[in-house]
């Protein structure tokens, strides 16, 4: 197996919020966000933008994830995992507001798009859940992605098959 880029070591209290709630799929993202003081608002964005991290302009402390209401909801899904990992390992370095381009392309780092992309990844499709459901018996890319609200695409990158 390929050596992976390894994401940066995540703060102990977001990866217990993760964990908390990926008991079972799909994983509960809403209740990640919560646990981690972060709104998740279903808003209009342009259709070049799937997702944006704000900071709010008042309190200058609270943020919100806003997500593409126009988007398909497993897209929605990877988009809100996406945000949340942004707010995990880079909020110190992303001022007041990050975008997110259809492709999550912000203006960070490709390195810093890379990472966000993984974190998504571990939330949304952790090892535990795909093999617990594996051992069940079940095989099926469409219907694993399924089962964790991916989309068959993204379950096939978990699982190192080439696309």
């Amino acid at each position: 197996r390929m050596a992976r880029l390894s994401i940066p070591q995540l703060p102990s209290y977001a990866a217990e919020a993760i964990a908390r709630h990926q008991v079972e799929a799909p994983g509960k993202l809403g209740a990640i966000a919560n646990e981690l003081g972060v709104k998740v608002v279903i808003s209009d964005l342009p259709l070049a933008v799937s997702g944006m991290l704000v900071l709010d302009k008042d309190d200058g402390k609270s943020w919100t994830i806003k997500v593409n209401r126009h988007e398909h909801r497993n897209r929605q899904r990877f988009t809100i995992a996406h945000e949340i990992a942004h707010y995990v390992l880079h909020r110190d370095v992303i001022g007041n507001e990050l975008v997110d381009d259809t492709f999550y392309r912000s203006g960070l780092s490709e390195q810093r798009e890379w990472e966000a992309n993984a974190l998504a990844a571990e939330i949304l499709m952790p090892w535990h859940l795909i093999t617990e459901i594996m051992r069940g018996g079940e095989r099926d890319v469409e219907k694993l992605a399924e089962a964790l609200q991916v989309s068959p695409a993204a379950m096939n990158i978990r699982l190192g098959v080439l696309t």
